[in-house]
């Protein structure tokens, strides 16, 4: 990713300061510039990858925190239905006749 300044800009400091002196400072602001050009680019890169490392830690926290749910609903589900089966003698009845148990 190379910097170029600009041939205005060039131009104007061979006119100030010479040709050689020009290029060495023109040579020296392109370096200078390319380094703070690859700095930044890291930073970002960093910062990209901190936020993305977060965001799936949250993911999978929240798929944790689903599968949990899930599992508690069905829990609860489950022992709801056991004690309405098990305090309603109507249900017991039922229950015998769907298996054949009663006739």
């Amino acid at each position: 990713m190379a910097t170029t300044i600009p041939i205005k800009v060039y131009e104007i400091l061979e006119d100030k300061l010479g040709k050689e002196q020009a290029r060495e400072l023109v040579s020296e602001i392109e370096k200078t510039a390319d380094a703070i050009a690859k700095e930044k680019t890291l930073e970002i890169k960093d910062q990209l990858c901190k936020e993305l490392v977060t965001r799936d830690l949250f993911e999978t926290r929240m798929s944790l925190l689903e599968a949990k749910l899930e599992y508690k609903m069905r829990l609860y589900f489950l022992i709801l239905l056991f004690a309405i089966i098990i305090l309603n003698p109507r249900a017991i009845d039922l229950i015998a006749k769907l298996l054949g148990i009663i006739k």
